[in-house]
């Protein structure tokens, strides 16, 4: 779909491991237009997972891959100070 011009996307909630959500996005940039990053929530890992770890190294995987994401509101907390998380992203080519 990609290469025929459809925009893709990935959202990446819930999250239910962490690993295997870098791992996604490891697999799939070349190939997916925007990442959508959230969490799981109302599951007992959520009080486990940490989630600004998990935030964090998802973005350096993004950034690495010049991907294109925005943070849910569910995670944004985690993000460093004045880290750019637009939120109106276009959503098609």
């Amino acid at each position: 779909m990609h290469d025929r011009g459809i925009f893709t996307w990935v959202s990446l909630e819930p999250t239910l491991d962490v690993d295997a959500s870098i791992k996604i996005v490891e697999a799939t940039h070349p190939f997916v237009d925007l990442f959508k990053v959230g969490r799981v929530n109302y599951l007992p890992m959520t009080r486990t997972t940490d989630w600004r770890d998990y935030t964090l190294r998802m973005i350096d995987e993004l950034q690495r891959h010049k991907s294109r994401w925005y943070v849910k509101k569910d995670v944004q907390q985690h993000l460093p100070p004045r880290f750019p998380n637009p939120m109106r992203v276009p959503q098609h080519h």
